[in-house]
């Protein structure tokens, strides 16, 4: 599938992925919040960004906005080079089906159904054939290392694996962007670790990631790291470089270890 752990790194670069120009998000008061004040940030094929800042900071209102969640209040957003600001909402809910992935700190699995079964229902908002869906549903948690799980439940699994059921479901639609909102933060060192393998490899097969997380351990594997304030984007650790995937953060491509547990 287009988001393949396996292979040769691809390096960053190409057309802007994500461009925000002057995008901002205010709630109503009174008094009104600013939760995001007017950002400038664009973010290109293949990179791999840690969004970090104190709790109430506006990290998770950059990622609704970012993943066509929330709407602007003010300013532009482009999505591979589309303007989104004048579409209707379900137009909005298409394009996020098939450009953005979403992973959260709570998996979101239905407990009752299979591994490739969670996957597969991302699939049915698409009006994906019947016939394709399971097909595309193995093939995305064979990318994540879970070929031995398929026919898991939730229950069934580690914290770890059910984490990258997540990650799969979010993956087998194709998405050119993956936003990740604290994808660690309900597992123990040992799983993280795994997941983020599994996030490392992805971004080096071409797939555009963006990570929000408390954990500097976490923030550290990404190439470029967003420091959000009190609703601003207060630090940028550096704009696009062009470095090769392969060459940041002595992070590990190839499919995730399939035989382990986490």
């Amino acid at each position: 599938m287009g988001g393949s752990a396996g292979g040769s790194a691809v390096p960053a670069g190409g057309p802007a992925v994500i461009e925000l120009a002057g995008a901002a998000r205010t709630y109503p008061g009174p008094p009104p919040v600013h939760a995001l004040r007017p950002t400038d940030l664009t973010v290109h094929r293949a990179e791999y960004i840690a969004v970090v800042g104190p709790s109430g900071s506006g990290k998770s209102t950059l990622l609704n906005v970012v993943g066509l969640v929330d709407r602007p209040t003010g300013g532009h957003y482009r999505l591979d080079g589309i303007d989104t600001g004048g579409l209707l909402e379900a137009d909005r809910t298409a394009l996020r089906g098939h450009r953005i992935g979403l992973v959260f700190q709570a998996f979101h699995l239905l407990p009752y159904r299979t591994a490739t079964e969670n996957v597969m229902l991302a699939q049915v908002y698409l009006a994906t054939p019947r016939a394709r869906r399971r097909t595309e549903a193995v093939d995305a948690l064979l990318t994540v290392g879970l070929g031995h799980r398929l026919d898991a439940l939730p229950s069934a699994m580690s914290g770890g694996e059910r984490q990258r059921v997540a990650i799969a479901r979010a993956l087998v639609n194709r998405p050119s962007l993956l936003l990740c909102d604290e994808p660690t933060g309900n597992l123990d060192t040992a799983s993280a670790g795994r997941v983020m393998d599994t996030l490392d490899a992805l971004n080096a097969s071409g797939i555009t990631l963006v990570v929000i997380t408390h954990d500097p351990a976490v923030a550290a594997r990404a190439r470029r790291t967003l420091t959000i304030r009190d609703g601003e984007l207060a630090q940028d650790s550096g704009q696009f470089s062009g470095r090769d995937p392969a060459q940041g953060g002595g992070r590990r491509s190839g499919r995730a270890d399939a035989g382990s547990p986490a």
